[in-house]
């Protein structure tokens, strides 16, 4: 598949994912193959009452999760705290299998929000 978005014959923009983060570095959102993504907005929040740590990064196909792709590292986020990742994440352009990798070092407390367009 070419990553020529001028040869894509529909881009959809979307949600791609909303939902908890696990405890272990592992992909959270895989590109879909045949096809690429441009990330649009991407924020994190924490939904409990006591602090919590974030990982997260940008790993490309074929990569394995971990702290040489994490552009978020140990990232303190405070109970009931809401980030804007898309300084970070928001101008990446995926391709087939890249996948954004993170975890939370607490269970159920960190919920990861990403949107952006598919195009195939």
């Amino acid at each position: 598949m070419s990553t020529n978005l001028l040869a894509a014959t529909t881009m959809t923009p979307q949600i791609l994912l909303s939902g908890y983060l696990g405890t272990s570095d592992a992909a959270v959102y895989t590109c879909p193959a045949l096809s690429s993504v441009k990330i649009a907005t991407a924020v994190i929040c924490n939904v409990t009452t006591s602090a919590a740590t974030v990982y997260i990064g940008g790993v490309p196909s074929g990569g394995t999760a971990g702290v040489s792709h994490h552009s978020i590292h140990a990232y303190p986020l405070a109970a009931g705290e809401s980030v804007s990742l898309t300084p970070y994440l928001g101008t990446a352009a995926m391709t087939a299998g890249d996948f954004i990798g993170g975890y939370c070092g607490t269970a159920s407390a960190v919920t990861l929000f990403l949107t952006g367009t598919v195009s195939s």
